[in-house]
């Protein structure tokens, strides 16, 4: 399974599982804040602090090029690790 695909798998799974928590109460923006914490605590914990500090400062320049804009109602997921397509 090549890197897109594993990319649209992941986002499929975790969009679900953020349907479901709103669906059983919590409110959206509650589920969108927990949901970026925990991406941001992984990433903290896997490639340390200085690392992820790095890449949350390239993310309003990604963000404003559109690499996180959703596509037909899924998740592009360009740039979620950091990386560029």
């Amino acid at each position: 399974m090549d890197e897109i695909e594993q990319r649209d798998i992941a986002a499929e799974k975790i969009l679900q599982a953020m349907k479901d928590s709103v669906d059983s109460g919590a409110a959206p923006e509650v589920v969108k804040l927990v949901t970026l914490s925990a991406a941001i605590t992984q990433f903290v914990s896997t490639v340390g602090e200085e690392a992820t500090a790095n890449l949350l400062e390239s993310l309003p320049e990604k963000v404003r090029g559109g690499a996180f804009t959703q596509e037909g109602g899924e998740a592009a997921g360009n740039g979620a690790d950091g990386e560029s397509e």
